[in-house]
């Protein structure tokens, strides 16, 4: 009988189950058995800086107390179990420019989740986010949206296969093209994104690698900001507060990538320009989509 979805099938299992003889994983004893227990954090958003095992290892019968280090430095990256960091960073974010930051003025980003869903066997998250300055919460910086992913598996939502990648907007009428704007990304810069003295997949390569990634990794803002950087300096500093990007981050950044960020102006309509945008690396586009600036 072929198994498909919806389509009931008939229990195998019961009989051994309700007479006795089902086998569980506690009916096992075998020699030399030992037991594994999984502690987690108390905390539901927290970032663990140590782990101090010495109570855990003097007590009786303890064999071993393994964290993520240890996984580490046997070469075990459980990250590339479950997803693909090449695959998985498909995803989307906009935002809006709505003032211009003072250089040192701290910033604070809120976000809440809106949507989830699943599309082509990946499961996202649809989070709002506003950037506030140091006037509170009504002295609005930016505001934006990330569509993150969640988790990473092949196939569409049937697991029928993985289904086509979607190809970058094409300009379909170009009436100008401008760039590229050549940055060099830099571990230093991926830090000065980041709060002082963070520790994460974005300033660590040790965090990184335990993570499962071939190394830090940009954030998709700092790279979208190349892009903001070529319309400001074709259009000028008043062309940077309305200034609104829509895009797709295709592939993660790492230090020592060249980038290249191209603009090309495709309409003059609205009172807005609007333009099809991307940052190409030798490995492919980091960064492809549009953004809209304000006609002078």
């Amino acid at each position: 009988m072929k198994f498909g979805l919806g389509q009931s099938a008939p229990r195998v299992e019961d009989q051994r189950l309700l007479t006795g003889r089902g086998r569980y994983t506690d009916d096992h004893d075998l020699p030399g058995q030992a037991h594994a227990v999984v502690v987690r954090s108390p905390y539901p958003h927290a970032r663990i800086r140590d782990i101090d095992k010495r109570a855990a290892l003097d007590a009786p019968g303890v064999l071993a107390v393994l964290d993520h280090a240890d996984l580490a430095a046997d070469g075990v990256q459980l990250a590339d179990q479950f997803f693909d960091i090449s695959q998985s960073v498909h995803a989307g974010q906009r935002l809006e420019v709505v003032r211009i930051p003072l250089l040192g003025e701290r910033l604070r980003v809120t976000g809440q989740a809106r949507e989830k869903f699943v599309k082509r066997g990946r499961r996202y998250v649809v989070t709002d986010t506003v950037t506030t300055g140091e006037g509170g919460p009504s002295d609005v910086v930016a505001r934006g949206a990330t569509t993150g992913v969640l988790v990473y598996s092949e196939g569409d939502e049937s697991g029928a296969g993985a289904g086509p990648k979607r190809a970058p907007p094409q300009p379909t009428h170009v009436l100008e093209h401008f760039g590229p704007l050549v940055r060099t990304m830099t571990l230093e810069k991926m830090r000065l994104y980041e709060a002082p003295d963070e520790i994460s997949i974005h300033t660590d390569d040790d965090f990184a690698h335990a993570a499962g990634l071939p190394a830090a990794i940009a954030t998709g803002t700092q790279f979208m900001a190349y892009i903001v950087d070529l319309l400001y300096r074709k259009y000028g500093m008043g062309s940077v507060v309305g200034t609104e990007l829509d895009v797709r981050i295709r592939l993660p950044v790492v230090a020592g990538d060249r980038i290249e960020a191209f603009a090309d102006l495709v309409s003059r309509e609205g009172g807005r320009l609007e333009h099809v945008v991307r940052s190409h690396m030798e490995r492919g586009d980091a960064i492809v989509g549009r953004a809209w600036v304000p006609a002078a």
